[in-house]
């Protein structure tokens, strides 16, 4: 019963990561509409296809390999969105990143086509490229906006905004771990079994990360105003300058 009520809780954490995700995906959308900003648009549609992914393969029950290609769009779009936002119009290793994510990638979606349609065991050679190919695209993403925030931190800018890209850094790094507990899960178990304490543990480490970094991502990128005047509790106003999202992005660049 206990192992039963753990799985729901976890399980709850995963719906919450879920809709977090879109929820954050349309923002990025409407967003980037708005403000003629194909970054935001990027990451608004890499987003929403990595919960058409998710929904597809554990509502609708369409397998893994489904799954699988709407993430890759997902990662294929982070790294663009990451590129874009703290690298444009500059020269840097961020092409590098893009191309090793798309092989990773499509090793991803070859493997798991040998597995779905050829029967081959692939489990363990998937998971191993599963975790530099996450921690690629996630601590990518965390690095950039670690080295903005390394930018502003002494600029006389509101603190929340600084506080913006310690927190994208700060969740990033976390999920860019996130593979790392599928190398326990048994083989020839469902992911999550409630029957199976370490399938229910890798679950629940795995939802718990996950929520952590969408409600972080979705705080940092959806701030509300109360918090960030929390923030800016100690900060003296020389204005009081609603500043745009572009306006924030060229003060990270």
């Amino acid at each position: 019963m206990a192992l039963i009520i753990l799985f729901w809780i976890f399980a709850i954490l995963l719906i919450l990561f879920i809709v977090s995700l879109l929820a954050v995906g349309f923002f990025f959308l409407i967003k980037g509409n708005q403000n003629k900003m194909k970054n935001l648009i990027v990451i608004g549609m890499g987003f929403i296809a990595m919960v058409i992914g998710f929904i597809g393969s554990f509502v609708f029950n369409l397998g893994f390999a489904f799954q699988e290609v709407f993430v890759f769009i997902g990662f294929v779009s982070l790294v663009v969105f990451t590129n874009m936002t703290f690298y444009k119009g500059r020269k840097s290793k961020a092409k590098v990143v893009l191309i090793v994510t798309v092989i990773l990638g499509t090793i991803q979606l070859i493997l798991m086509t040998l597995h779905v349609y050829f029967s081959i065991n692939t489990y363990y050679f998937r998971v191993t490229l599963d975790v530099p190919y996450t921690f690629l695209v996630f601590n990518w993403m965390a690095w950039s906006s670690y080295s903005a925030y390394q930018k502003i931190k002494n600029k006389n800018i509101q603190p929340w905004i600084k506080v913006r890209y310690k927190l994208v850094a700060f969740v990033s790094f976390i999920l860019s771990f996130s593979n790392i507990p599928e190398y326990f899960q048994p083989v020839g178990t469902t992911w999550g079994d409630p029957d199976n304490l370490i399938s229910l543990a890798v679950f629940g480490t795995t939802a718990v990360i996950s929520v952590i970094f969408a409600i972080g991502f979705s705080l940092a990128w959806m701030m509300p105003n109360w918090l960030k005047k929390f923030f800016n509790r100690n900060y003296q106003l020389l204005d009081e300058k609603e500043y745009t999202e572009e306006e924030l992005m060229n003060l990270i660049r």
